[in-house]
């Protein structure tokens, strides 16, 4: 998971953007009454998130009676996230906030779309409000749907509040396969508390990152594979190994936790790959 700065844009300003060009004089006026409310909601989202206790955000089936669950889920998809919507502009610095355009929910695929952190069949509140808004590939915001967090440990990361990126916590072991095949996991961090080290797992589990990252794997060791049989048959397995964690220091320089850091480190301890498993 990948951290990125907070949006500093106004969420009142955002909305009433969005709904600014409402052609149905007694929608548009019910979509207005709720601003207020919009606004509070919004310092409510960044309260809960100062605890990491977005579970207990109340959810409901619309805002204050007044304006539908439909009408509000409308104001995203036809007034913001669609081309052309006097709401777009935002949609596109929210989605292009992210480095290199890659997801930071799984750290690899490319972003395509935004996700609601709390989904907006249950927030109708927070259907564009930035801090709730975050960038997605197409898979991760697939993978959560409408899921809503019932409890502390089951909250996904969010990439605008959790910074876990000091520590590691992405780990692999090597299996010695024809061709060597990769098991991800995750550790607890002794720096961490309880929860946060469950919200970790927990993520890795729920957006299935560690099917995802073993299955670029044997592509990566294929390309380097010659320049191993190289090292090996010059200088042994210990030239190999020290090829091998040169690789992965450099990129546990970039990032601690990349599926590449920890498949590298994998690589350097087993003995068996390091000896010639690379050319199975």
């Amino acid at each position: 998971m990948r951290t990125l700065p907070k949006p500093t844009l106004s969420p009142k300003a955002v909305y009433l953007a969005c709904i600014s060009k409402v052609r149905r004089k007694q929608l548009k006026t019910n979509l207005e009454s709720v601003a207020d409310k919009i606004e509070a909601d919004s310092m409510d989202y960044d309260n809960h998130a100062g605890s990491t206790n977005w579970y207990l955000f109340n959810e409901s089936d619309g805002i204050e009676g007044v304006v539908s669950q439909a009408e509000i889920e409308k104001v995203y998809t036809n007034r913001m996230a669609k081309k052309g919507a006097p709401g777009r502009t935002y949609y596109d610095e929210i989605k292009e906030s992210s480095a290199f355009n890659i997801c930071p929910l799984c750290g690899h695929r490319t972003v395509e779309q935004l996700d609601h952190y709390l989904p907006k069949s249950k927030f109708p509140s927070l259907v564009v409000l930035p801090l709730n808004l975050v960038p997605s590939c197409e898979k991760c915001n697939k993978i959560k749907l409408d899921d809503a967090p019932s409890n502390a440990e089951e909250q996904t990361l969010h990439p605008y509040y959790d910074d876990v990126t000091a520590h590691q916590w992405l780990f692999a072991e090597v299996r010695e396969t024809s061709p060597a095949s990769f098991r991800f996991f995750v550790r607890s961090v002794a720096a961490f508390d309880d929860e946060l080290n469950a919200r970790i797992n927990y993520h890795f589990e729920t957006l299935e990152l560690g099917v995802l990252y073993a299955s670029q794997t044997g592509a990566f060791v294929s390309d380097i594979r010659y320049r191993l049989i190289d090292l090996h048959t010059k200088a042994g397995m210990n030239e190999v190994r020290s090829y091998l964690r040169e690789e992965e220091e450099t990129r546990c320089r970039n990032n601690i936790n990349s599926w590449q850091r920890a498949m590298f480190q994998a690589l350097a301890d087993n003995d068996w790959f390091c000896d010639g498993g690379f050319k199975v």
